[in-house]
């Protein structure tokens, strides 16, 4: 809330995209009223170092009700007090549930929505109502499973917005743009002409405050079974038929499903985990920990198209590099022009961090007499094209779409369960020890290297 919600929710106000009649309602336990929780909440504004406008009338729409998740006594409470805000305006109220609590907390929450009535509509015809949960999505694929059960015995599908904020950065919202409206990359996007793609999410800071957390979960849980799957299928997935939510999911979900399932062998052969030295001294991490902090992984995918393509993902804290890319390297040209002593390649960097810009390292032929060819780069940074006032922020994008009902930013059933069916075989071998847990010095690693 203090990171994330609560500037998207302003940015969203300062713009005119929020409702005109707008209650936002806290709900946690600590005792406080209306006038404290939004002198708070300005005191968190006040500390982003920006100029405020209009912040009073903003902060009016917030209000606070105390309740513990756990007992249905305080449900029943906000469902009364949401009752009358109906009666005030006259209107049956659309309701949005963000559940920005530990995942661990989900289905009692869910189950006390319903039991409450607060996820009753007025009547059939009007008031909306929408829940909204954080990754992790489950902590394995028998509780993703229950929690997708949960999910779909007491809400619609087109109710229920599992965000992946990566999906939601302007990066990231413009691949699909990228890959399918230029021409020119379409015919060569396949095996082909395609030799490897990576991803790769790597950091240069630790746990930090998360080692809690962190040491129950690990980093391909923490990432990579959500945002670097993401970007994989988004790099892999077919042109969808129609540009609609669920014509994206739907590509997105069977590119994921494409991904072949590891025996332990490849396992063994075709993953990489390690964890930096020093972590088992961070707060809240096991002194016996032998939870990844580093891994990378080799997948291959059925899809014809990229059907004997090596797919790399990986990510790692305490990195000697601070980045978020995708890197398309394709297959040496066969053409007589070149003539040098390597094989020069064509290579596509998307990078998202520490700068979002679109790079093709491409041939030309050097100046002289001979026909000699020398890489050069292509590329196209946001920021220098783009002013500055343009950019949406992911929250911002996530809650706005939430609000109009537009479900592309957001994970479907179909691909979580698909990531965990993949993932989990990684996990299970891990636990017994193979690949060799590898130990790496902070801030001096690159990573490894997998045939």
């Amino acid at each position: 809330m203090k990171k994330k919600i609560l500037w998207a929710l302003y940015d969203l106000y300062l713009k005119n995209f929020l409702p005109q009649k707008l209650l936002i309602y806290g709900f946690a336990r600590r005792p406080f009223k209306d006038e404290e929780i939004r002198a708070y909440l300005k005191t968190i504004l006040q500390k982003g170092g920006v100029e405020l406008k209009n912040v009073e009338k903003f902060l009016a729409a917030f209000h606070y009700v105390q309740g513990d998740f756990s007992e249905l006594d305080a449900y029943t409470k906000l469902a009364k007090i949401l009752g009358r805000a109906d009666g005030v305006w006259r209107v049956c109220s659309n309701k949005l549930f963000y559940l920005a609590v530990p995942p661990s907390a989900y289905l009692q929450i869910i189950k006390n929505l319903h039991e409450s009535g607060l996820t009753t509509p007025c009547s059939p015809e009007e008031g909306w109502t929408r829940v909204i949960l954080e990754k992790p999505f489950g902590t394995d694929l028998n509780t993703a499973k229950q929690l997708d059960m949960q999910l779909g015995s007491l809400f619609k599908e087109e109710q229920i917005y599992r965000v992946d904020h990566y999906l939601a950065k302007e990066t990231v919202r413009n691949i699909v743009a990228f890959r399918f409206s230029n021409v020119f990359l379409e015919p060569a996007w396949n095996n082909k002409f395609i030799e490897k793609i990576e991803i790769k999410l790597l950091e240069p800071t630790g746990v930090s405050e998360r080692g809690d957390f962190y040491d129950k979960v690990g980093a391909l849980r923490d990432v990579g079974q959500n945002h670097l799957l993401q970007l994989l299928a988004l790099f892999i997935m077919d042109e969808p038929i129609r540009f609609t939510p669920e014509a994206i999911k739907k590509e997105r979900a069977d590119a994921l499903s494409s991904l072949k399932i590891m025996t332990s062998d490849e396992v063994k052969k075709h993953t990489v985990r390690g964890q930096y030295q020093g972590y088992r001294k961070e707060k809240g991490v096991s002194q016996k920990s032998n939870m990844e902090t580093y891994f990378k992984i080799k997948v291959l995918s059925d899809k014809h198209d990229f059907r004997g393509v090596p797919l790399y993902i990986e990510s790692g804290k305490c990195m000697k590099q601070d980045l978020i890319e995708v890197v398309v390297t394709f297959k040496p040209s066969t053409s007589p022009f070149i003539n040098v002593n390597h094989d020069p390649q064509n290579v596509l960097h998307y990078q998202l961090r520490p700068e979002e810009k679109i790079t093709m390292c491409f041939l030309a032929k050097k100046p002289g007499f001979e026909y000699m060819v020398k890489e050069h780069e292509l590329g196209f940074d946001y920021h220098q094209a783009y002013d500055h006032s343009l950019f949406v922020d992911d929250y911002e994008a996530l809650l706005y779409d939430i609000i109009k009902g537009d479900q592309t930013l957001f994970v479907s059933t179909q691909e979580i369960i698909t990531q965990w069916k993949l993932i989990e075989p990684i996990v299970e071998i891990w636990k017994k020890g193979a690949p060799k847990l590898n130990y790496y010095k902070p801030l001096l690693y690159e990573g490894a290297k997998i045939k």
